[in-house]
Order: structure tokens, then C-alpha cells, then sequence
């Protein structure tokens, strides 16, 4: 009605001319007053007679059962709650369902004092529109202020007058939470079933428990809908609502409990089979029944919720716990692996679509000898008299002399009169048609050089597509398994840095799917001694609360930015020999640990000794530790390497070796991948072990042909990576070796020196450039 006042003021304002005056008969119209925001129970769209009555039957049935409620040691907040925190629409329908419950079950000493408490709120309520708080002080002293009133004549009972005070308290808590909780959101549903269940058990028979039915059903919807921490908290909580109103049924619910988590954790999603998990799981419980009744109550109770759980239809059951929407940084993430996982996938068709032209090009125009020939007939031939008796009538005379001078022109480049072949003696300009023949030969050399070199950069660059798009493929399903974020962690983190006077610019503690944590602070550029960074990573553990290994730290221009990760299961400890056979060695190693928890060790050989050698193994061992570093995979790195190594070579018939050992040390999971390379060894308990894998090297074919292997590593592992220099004298010697160090119990670079000094002896004269890698597993 105020807004149809107001909008008809509005109408005769805007009709009336500015001057005329205003009716004294309509007064102006009052400002529309606001009633405060019903967040619950809201009438359907429309208003419709037959809804809202319904709506308002509900509200009342909802107050009966709510003030029939009562927990254990006889205190009856319930009722009172639903009054203090309701919506304005059902107030008067609730409150009067609660008065009914109320007096219907609750024994009439703790009955009228409660019935009094709930007109007192609703009267408050009524007088002061909007104003919680007045009505929650109101019911909180209203309850045991009556039931003080009532036992004056006969004597004040302490019992009572505590179950009173109690039951003030926790409707005030109850009202405060209906109030702020909505109840169509997961936290507003758990909370409505946690009183509902609570408030059934007064209508328990000797083989049913209504309540208990009530926490199956709700149970299974979150195992089958919800997320794994709304399955676990509802559980929690339906189980502390029907413990503390029926004690004597506790094992039910915790049989309850238990079936909803386990169906939660092992099948969400999987209808049958969460109903089965479920099943086994009261099964388990009714095992701590007291009672064959006790037990019987149980079963009806579970079969009953397991049997309304199968009738309603699975989209109804997920549209009572929707799952929650990812974060938006996981958001982001998943996006950018989406992009990734396109562009990759771009990028391999590029290849294959330009791979797939060339090949249907081929053979190209002008690429056979023919080439050669029709161009020293249009130089020679073209303006001759015997022209026609040469190319017409002797067409086939005229070809086969052309192409005696082939294997001539192949062998010295070169073709002279001497060489004319005697299909071509009536030729009446022999001068002329060798210098054409010479001419075009070089340009038909030439033209397939060309080729030759369009093709070989053809291939050079669709195997970088392959590779980058096989690297981004990879780093597009490392994005999507990124971990969440976690606020709350960010917050110590970010404390702890604030209260040692450095402020963090960006501050993430996030958790990937495995469960491990990870955080990354970036602050002004600061330089930390080792000490601080261990006082820095005891404190940034203890507010984790994980055991986390020394960050990684890196400057950037103006910042720095120091990355924790947890400490891993394994330590790796390297070692490494080199003697080379001239000044420069042709082998390169790098043995490092990255920020993703895996020990890389890589051994290099270039082909041959010496200077030429030294630049191949060097380039292709610092390329492969960069790209190693910046998250590619082994196979994707070699073949980027094999690119370079292909192009810097150009027609030479160089290259390098490649041997890789990847090591995840949370797991020991290791991925050995060979390119060409020598074989390697495995020391496990004392006794030695051959690995090899027959592999090309790279730099020699367009694509790499390598070999990949993975076994499972454990503590005091020593794999060993040799160059072919180390293999002079066979591989008996270095297995007797090996065994030999074990027994020593030597590091893994005395193994490694070992090795290779005992190599030098064995070559003698013989010697190649010689390096032994090394690296065991250890507990830290």
C-alpha cells in the first residue's frame, strides 16, 4: 500500500502545473517504511492464497515440533529459538505452534514458564519490529524469570531453575543462528536437520526412531551430492543433535556417522554404491548395540533412510547440497590450462598439417635431372636448324646421350668434348651444349641443396612444434592438479613477515592434490644468511604445521622471492669424477634438485674428444638442465635439444649422448631416459646391477630415438651414470667395483673417483674422455 500511495502522489505531482497549489485535503504521503530483510521461509512468488497457507501450516507444524523438542538434562530451547529467530511473515503462525508443542509435550511445570517466555518474545517482537537483539535479551531472561515466577509458592527447585537458565542460553544460540543462517544454503539445511533430528526423537517407538531415519536420509545425500567436508561436518553435527536428545541411542548415531563418512570418502558421486558403504556401515555399528531391540531400532531406522535415498530421483538430491564453487584463483588456473591444453593441441596440428603438404609436394618441380636437360635445350637447342630432326624425329637418341653425361657430371662436375657421348656427334655446337650442360648441372646441385636445407628446417621446426606442444600439454595437466589456496595459512604467513619488518608484497599457501603444502612470499629484496632462513623455516612450519624444507630463493630486480615446499621423504646425495682425455673434456654433468621435490642428474658425452666434443656435451647439457629446471619433461627436453644440436650441425655428422635420471623424492618413483648413451648401474644392499637401453644419440636424426625406463628407488640407492670412456676394458670390472665401494661404504664421489681413476688405468693409450655421476638416496 505505501508504494501505491507514493506512486500515485507521483502521478498528480507530475499532472499538476508548477504553480497550482496543493490540495489541503491529501496529505503528503508518509515514506514507505521498509520491513527488515526475511532471509528464510519466504513466500512463493505471487502471493497465491493456497501457497501461503500452506507456507503458514508449515511454520506451525514446524513450532509444535520445535517446542516438543528437549535435550538431555531436560532443558527445551527449541521452541523458543524458532520464535526469537524467525522470519516477520511466519512469526505469529510459529509462536503459536510452539505454545501448542510446548504445552502438548513438555511436563506442565517447565511448560508454562516456557509458553510465557514465547508470548513475551512475541510480543516484543510485534511492539519492536527488526530489533533481534531486544528479542533475544527478552527470551533469554523471560525463561527463567517465569519459571522462577512458578516455583516461588512451592519452593524454588535448582535443578529446574538451571535446566531453565541452560535452555535460555541455548535458544538465545539457536535463535541468533536461524536468524543469520539461510536456509536454503548447506549451513542453513544442516542446521534445520540438526534440530528436526533432535526434535523427533520424542516421537521414538520401541523398534523406529523417526530422527535417526531423518540423519540416514541426509546422510547419504551429502555422501552422494555434497563435498567431503560438508558430509563430515553435517555427520558431526546430526550426531551431537540426536546423542544429546536421545543418549541411549548414541550407537546409532555414530553407526550413521560412520556409514555417511565412509560412503563420502570411498564413492562420491556413485549412487549404489554409496548406499552399500552406507549399509556396511550401520552394519558395523549395530555390532555396539546394546540390545536386540536396541539393535532392531537401528535397522528399521537405516533401511527406512536408505529407502527414501533410493525413490528420489538423483537430481533432487543433489539440489539439496549443490557442490560448492572452486575459488577463484583455482578458477583462473583451470582456465589457463584450458588455454594451454588448446594451444598445444594448435601447435601439434601445425605440425602434422605442414609435415603432410611437403610429403604430397614431393617429388618437386625441377629436382630431377630432367631439370638439367631442358634447360640446355632451350640454351643450345632452341634456335638450331636441326632442332626439329634432333628433338622430334630423334627424341629418344637425343635423351639417352643427354643422360650418358650424368654419372660424368656426378663424379668430376665437370663435362668436356671428350666426353661427348656418340648419341650427340651430329651435334653442331658440342662447345656450347658442355657449357650448358655444366651451367645447369650447377644449378640443379644447387636447387637440391636448397631443398635439402628447406627440409631440414622444415623438420627442425615442426619437431619444435611437437615438442613445445608436448611440454604444454604437460604443464597444462600440471595446472589443472594446482593445489587450492588456504586463507588461513596465507594469514600466518603473511603475519609472521609482517611482525619482522618485512611486509610481503604476495604471500600463497596452497595444497596440491597430494596433500603436500606448499608457500611462496615475495618481499622487498632482502638479502638472508643461512640462519635466518632456518629460523625463517622453523616459523613458516610451525604456523603450516608441516615439516618444510629451506626455501628456495630467488631476486628478482627489486624483490625477492623465497618458495617453501615440504620437506621430502628422501635426500639426495650427489657425486661426480671427471678426467678428461685432452685439456677440454667432451662429457658435462649437472646433478641438481629442483623446486618440485625430484633429484635430476644428467650426464652429457659429446662425440669424439677435444674441443668439437666439448661444444656439443656442453650445449646439450646446459640446454637440457634449463629446460629441466623450467618444468619439462625428459623426452620433450631431448627433443628440443636434438633440434639445436641438428641445426648447429648443419650436414656434420656430430652429436651427443644423453643420460637422464629423474627422481621424485617423496615417492623414490625414478624415470631413467637414455639417448645413445653408455649403460648404467644400480646399487642396491651391496650388490650391483646393469641397466642399458639401445638408443641413437641426438643431433643425428630429425627426431630422437631414446629410451625410457622407470623403477622405484629406496633409501641408500646408488645410481651410477658413466660415459663411454669408462667402458675401455668392458663392464665385469666396474660391477666388481661398484661392489667392492659398497662394501667400503663409500660416498658417491669417492664411488665416482673410484671409478674413474680405476677407468685411466685400464685405458692406457686408449683413453677417451672419462666422467662418473653418482647419486643415493638417503633419509634425511
Amino acid at each position: 500500500m505505501p508504494n501505491t500511495v507514493k506512486e500515485a502522489a507521483t502521478i498528480r505531482t507530475t499532472a499538476a502545473p508548477p504553480n497550482a497549489p496543493r490540495p489541503q485535503s491529501a496529505p503528503p504521503p508518509a515514506p514507505p517504511v521498509s520491513a527488515p530483510p526475511d532471509r528464510r521461509l519466504r513466500l512463493p512468488p505471487g502471493g497465491v492464497r493456497a501457497s501461503a497457507l500452506a507456507w503458514q501450516l508449515g511454520a506451525a507444524c514446524a513450532g509444535i515440533l520445535l517446542g516438543a523438542g528437549r535435550v538431555y538434562g531436560g532443558a527445551a530451547p527449541f521452541g523458543l529459538a524458532l520464535v526469537i529467530g524467525c522470519g516477520p511473515g511466519y512469526l505469529l503462525s510459529a509462536a503459536l505452534g510452539a505454545i501448542a508443542g510446548v504445552l502438548a509435550f513438555q511436563p506442565l511445570g517447565q511448560a508454562l514458564p516456557l509458553a510465557a517466555a514465547i508470548g513475551i518474545v512475541l510480543a516484543v517482537r510485534k511492539l519492536a519490529p527488526g530489533r533481534f537483539r531486544l528479542a533475544a535479551a527478552a527470551g533469554g531472561m523471560a525463561l527463567p524469570g517465569a519459571q522462577l515466577l512458578a516455583e516461588l509458592p512451592t519452593g524454588i527447585v535448582p535443578a529446574d531453575l538451571i535446566a531453565a537458565l541452560c535452555g535460555a542460553v541455548l535458544a538465545v544460540g539457536f535463535g541468533r543462528a536461524i536468524h543469520t543462517l539461510p536456509s536454503d544454503k548447506p549451513r542453513g539445511i544442516c542446521l534445520w536437520l540438526a534440530m528436526g533430528v533432535a526434535c523427533l526423537e520424542r516421537l521414538t517407538l520401541p523398534v523406529f526412531a523417526p530422527g535417526l531415519a531423518l540423519f540416514a536420509f541426509a546422510g547419504l545425500c551429502t555422501a552422494f551430492a555434497a563435498s567431503l567436508e560438508q558430509s563430515a561436518v553435517l555427520a558431526v553435527a546430526l550426531a551431537a543433535a540426536f546423542t544429546a536428545a536421545s543418549p541411549d541411542l548414541c550407537f546409532g548415531a555414530l553407526a550413521v556417522a560412520l556409514g555417511t563418512l565412509g560412503a563420502s570418502c570411498l564413492f562420491p558421486g556413485e549412487r549404489w554404491r554409496c548406499a552399500g558403504v552406507f549399509a556396511a556401515g550401520c552394519c558395523l555399528g549395530a555390532l555396539a548395540a546394546p540390545s536386540l531391540d536396541a539393535a532392531l531400532t537401528l535397522g528399521s531406522a537405516a533401511v527406512c533412510g536408505l529407502a527414501v535415498y533410493l525413490l528420489v530421483p538423483p537430481r533432487s538430491l543433489q539440489s539439496f547440497f549443490p557442490q560448492p564453487a572452486p575459488p577463484a584463483s583455482a578458477q583462473s588456473l583451470s582456465g589457463a590450462a584450458r588455454r594451454l591444453s588448446t594451444i598445444a593441441d594448435t601447435l601439434s596440428d601445425i605440425a602434422s598439417t605442414v609435415n603432410a603438404v611437403c610429403e604430397r609436394q614431393f617429388p618437386p618441380k625441377g629436382e630431377t635431372f630432367d631439370f638439367v636437360v631442358e634447360y640446355t635445350a632451350r640454351r643450345v637447342c632452341q634456335d638450331c636448324a636441326r632442332r626439329e630432326r634432333c628433338w622430334i624425329k630423334g627424341y629418344s637418341c637425343a635423351m639417352d646421350g643427354m643422360y650418358q653425361f650424368k654419372p660424368i657430371l656426378e663424379q668430376t662436375g665437370v663435362a668436356d668434348l671428350e666426353h661427348m657421348p656418340g648419341q650427340l656427334s651430329v651435334c653442331e655446337h658440342p662447345s656450347d651444349l658442355c657449357d650448358a650442360l655444366n651451367h645447369g648441372y650447377r644449378l640443379w646441385r644447387s636447387r637440391r641443396q636448397t631443398r635439402a636445407r628447406a627440409n631440414v628446417l622444415r623438420n627442425a621446426l615442426t619437431e619444435q612444434y611437437g615438442a613445445i606442444a608436448s611440454a604444454l600439454a604437460q604443464l597444462s595437466a600440471r595446472l589443472g592438479q594446482a593445489g587450492l589456496p588456504d586463507p588461513r595459512r596465507e594469514s600466518r604467513v603473511s603475519q609472521l613477515f609482517v611482525s619482522i619488518g618485512l611486509e610481503p608484497l604476495e604471500c600463497s599457501v596452497t595444497t596440491d592434490v597430494a596433500g603436500r603444502i606448499s608457500a611462496n612470499v615475495t618481499v622487498a629484496r632482502t638479502a638472508f644468511t643461512p640462519e635466518e632462513l632456518r629460523a625463517l623455516t622453523a616459523e613458516v612450519s610451525r604456523l603450516c604445521r608441516r615439516d618444510l624444507a629451506l626455501p628456495e630463493v630467488a631476486h628478482c630486480r627489486t624483490v625477492t622471492m623465497l618458495s617453501f615446499g615440504e620437506r621430502p621423504l628422501f635426500s639426495a646425495r650427489f657425486g661426480m669424477a671427471s678426467r678428461p682425455a685432452e685439456e677440454i673434456s667432451g662429457d658435462a654433468c649437472d646433478q641438481f634438485c629442483d623446486t618440485c621435490g625430484r633429484a635430476q642428474m644428467l650426464l652429457c658425452d659429446g662425440m669424439g674428444t677435444g674441443r668439437p666434443a666439448a661444444v656439443d656435451g656442453q650445449m646439450a647439457a646446459r640446454l637440457t638442465g634449463q629446460l629441466l629446471r623450467a618444468g619439462f619433461a625428459a623426452e620433450s627436453a631431448a627433443r628440443l635439444v636434438n633440434v639445436a644440436l641438428g641445426l648447429k650441425n648443419g650436414e656434420q655428422e656430430s652429436g651427443a649422448t644423453l643420460d637422464l635420471l629423474t627422481v621424485d623424492l617423496f615417492t623414490g618413483r625414478a624415470g631413467l631416459f637414455k639417448a645413445g648413451a653408455a649403460p648404467s648401474f644400480l646399487v642396491r644392499e651391496g650388490e650391483p646391477r646393469m641397466m642399458e637401453g639401445a638408443s641413437l644419440p641426438m643431433g643425428i636424426l630429425d627426431s630422437v630415438v631414446g629410451r625410457s625406463s622407470t623403477f622405484t628407488l629406496e633409501a641408500d640407492d646408488l645410481v651410477v651414470l658413466v660415459s663411454d670412456g669408462v667402458l675401455c676394458d668392458g663392464t665385469d670390472w666396474i660391477l666388481q667395483q661398484l661392489q667392492l665401494s659398497a662394501r667400503l661404504g663409500h660416498s658417491p664421489a669417492q664411488t665416482a673417483a673410484a671409478l674413474a681413476d680405476s677407468a685411466v688405468r685400464r685405458a692406457g693409450s686408449r683413453r677417451d674422455d672419462i666422467t662418473v655421476a653418482a647419486v643415493r638416496l638417503e633419509r634425511p
